[in-house]
């Protein structure tokens, strides 16, 4: 739970934005582009962030790279909510952008080496459902300081409010034990022994302790490793799950859903920013739900069942933009689009990203595939409000950016049925050695 606290916070810094960003359209005069921008330039920064994070996850440990991307999104939070220029404010959400970037590497490659390979899918999907709390949380903040303070400041308190969160995950960070895999990897054999004694007993710590140790000899940790035939295979699957987690749509308009609602009818700022809690609440309860189904199921049966959902889903969704339809209707298909994200499209690619590579190069790959995934998530987020301006110019409706979305998530399922593999039950030692075979 505390390593999932690197994803509350960066759930929590990503979703502010929508939130906020009305109030810095209309303080600042922003463009359509320099709208979207700086929706999207906190997503800039998590771009730069893995490579930095895997060199810091390998060299000084998954812990300390976690307390470090704690400064710097502490340091992103208050100037950002000081910020006297769009510049300023967006130079120090890519900042921000960073810590979120290293998190995103060190906090689930943490909480899969911590794991039992039992329950390493409940585990996993813990860094979803943090990110999905976060956000919440981000949009109740952000719903109770629209309405009680000015817009001019508003918006200025909800980046500061991430501080609360940053304090209370360095204060529980900084006493947790290191990664059993990484002291292994670094010779520190005992420790890690004492840290899976601690996880899963005596007699599992001897025989997981087994398993790292002849992985690591036949692992040579370097990146011609990761161009190996079998690794080949495992880095498109990688690369397929960061596509499809963000190009089935929820990544591009959960950014924006506070815009979607006051063109589906609810005109108050705060008004669009509670149905954005609304759908949060859902997400986050369905997200908790698909904790007790991915060690029961696997993978890949969640990730086929929910592609299929995506499709539909955002094919009703642009029926009710393209119809123009109002109010509860449009809350209630934004709510059925957050279903299969949250089922598994935006958890499964998070968790099996951590499962799927050897342990001396898991941050490395690691590193790779979130940048690319980062890379996905800012570009389904900034060419969001341009699709919407060229379906209007084409259809006369924002129907479009969703029906393209609806073709992207059969393209998801037909990955689902050929190339993704199931890891479900299996350690990560045995999970990596596989590729070779």
């Amino acid at each position: 739970m505390i390593g999932a606290l690197g994803a509350f916070i960066f759930g929590y810094d990503l979703a502010l934005i929508a939130g906020a960003n009305n109030f810095l359209r209309e303080q600042f005069q922003l463009s359509e582009a320099a709208f979207g921008f700086a929706t999207s330039s906190g997503v800039l920064g998590c771009v730069a962030g893995p490579f930095l994070g895997s060199w810091m996850c390998d060299y000084f440990g998954r812990k300390k790279s976690l307390v470090i991307a704690g400064f710097l999104l502490a340091i992103s939070a208050i100037v950002t909510a000081m910020a006297p220029t769009i510049g300023i404010f967006n130079i120090f959400r890519i900042i921000g952008g960073v810590g979120c970037g290293i998190c995103s590497v060190a906090s689930p490659l943490y909480i899969a080496e911590v794991s039992p390979p039992k329950s390493r899918g409940a585990m996993g999907l813990m860094y979803q459902v943090a990110i999905v709390i976060g956000a919440l949380s981000a949009g109740i903040a952000c719903f109770f300081l629209a309405r009680l303070l000015p817009d001019a400041i508003s918006w200025r308190w909800m980046f500061f409010s991430e501080m609360v969160a940053i304090v209370a995950f360095m204060a529980f960070m900084i006493p947790m034990p290191e990664s059993p895999r990484w002291l292994a990897e670094k010779g520190r054999n005992e420790e890690a022994e004492k840290i899976l004694a601690r996880i899963g007993g005596a007699e599992f710590a001897r025989t997981d302790i087994v398993q790292i140790e002849e992985a690591l000899q036949h692992e040579s940790g370097g990146w011609a490793e990761i161009w190996a035939p079998g690794m080949r295979r495992a880095l498109l699957v990688g690369l397929l799950l960061a596509f499809f987690n963000n190009f089935t749509g929820w990544s591009g308009i959960a950014m924006y859903l506070p815009t979607l609602f006051k063109i589906g009818g609810f005109p108050e700022t705060s008004d669009a920013i509670f149905q954005f809690v609304i759908t949060y609440s859902f997400l986050g309860a369905v997200t908790i739900g698909s904790m007790f189904l991915v060690d029961r199921w696997g993978r890949r049966p969640l990730w086929n069942l929910s592609s299929i959902a995506m499709c539909i889903a955002m094919f009703l969704a642009g029926l009710v933009f393209h119809f123009q339809i109002k109010g509860t209707l449009v809350l209630l298909v934004l709510m059925l689009c957050a279903v299969p994200h949250a089922l598994a499209l935006g958890g499964l690619p998070w968790l099996m990203i951590s499962e799927i590579y050897p342990t001396r190069i898991r941050a490395k790959a690691m590193a790779g595939i979130v940048t690319f995934l980062w890379l996905t998530i800012f570009f389904a987020s900034s060419i969001f409000p341009p699709l919407m301006t060229a379906s209007r110019n084409l259809l006369g409706s924002e129907a479009g950016a969703f029906w393209l979305f609806s073709g992207i998530s059969l393209l998801s399922l037909l990955f689902g049925k050929t190339l993704l593999p199931e890891t479900r039950g299996r350690s990560l030692e045995e999970i990596g050695e596989s590729w070779k075979k």
